[in-house]
């Protein structure tokens, strides 16, 4: 069997307004749950994650890597579950897999919908507020971006726009229903990309105030 698939991976997702854990082990997703915990995460997300060790006969000692959705998304979410998971990946000196949530966001689209097999026509995007989103696609840079332009975007690229939350986002796009232990599958093809804590970079993509006028595109 393929080293890998002997690994236990703890997924948290805390960037997008449904907070999302995982456990899997060997490949196989042993627990997971998808919430919106509000103004209670940073307290919900230990209890949650030490109650899916316990009942899989697991200790925090048996973790092999903690994969973590870095951004982009909601600011506070991202803290607390980047701080929660460095926190608890120095303590047990092991390493965190780094997930773009766009990344995740497409990962999940394309496993839930067998006929779409071509991922440049694919643009996902996050609500980021005031009429602007977190997006990237095969011909744009990862960004923050206002709705005009990704509505054009897409229709000049025949795109299919996907987002988590489609009414808050504002834009013509397709609900993506995805599962932390999406989370958990990807890291299983990104153990090189782990990092140490203190290596961890947050993807926040916010345009600097005055500056929203400006769009940088690959």
């Amino acid at each position: 069997m393929n080293e890998e698939l002997n690994l236990n991976i703890l997924a948290i997702n805390s960037s997008t307004k449904i907070t999302g854990i995982a456990l899997s082990s060997g490949g196989k997703i042993l627990s997971q749950i998808k919430k919106d915990f509000g103004r209670k995460q940073s307290s919900e997300l230990p209890f949650i994650c030490e109650e899916f060790l316990t009942q899989n006969n697991l200790s925090w000692q048996n973790l092999n890597y903690i994969a973590l959705t870095n951004g982009p998304g909601y600011f506070t979410g991202i803290r607390v579950g980047a701080s929660y998971a460095a926190g608890l990946a120095f303590g047990l000196k092991i390493k965190l897999i780094p997930v773009s949530t766009l990344e995740l966001l497409k990962y999940s689209f394309v496993k839930n919908n067998n006929n779409c097999n071509n991922l440049k026509n694919i643009l996902p995007v996050i609500y980021a507020g005031h009429n602007y989103v977190y997006a990237e696609s095969e011909f744009l840079k990862p960004g923050e971006y206002d709705l005009n332009f990704i509505t054009e975007h897409a229709q000049k690229n025949n795109l299919k726009i996907i987002s988590d939350d489609p009414e808050r986002a504002g834009l013509n796009c397709e609900l993506v229903n995805f599962e932390a232990g999406d989370l958990c599958e990807i890291a299983l093809n990104k153990i090189d990309s782990a990092v140490n804590p203190m290596e961890l970079k947050i993807l926040y993509y916010r345009v600097p105030q005055g500056m929203e006028n400006f769009i940088i595109c690959n």
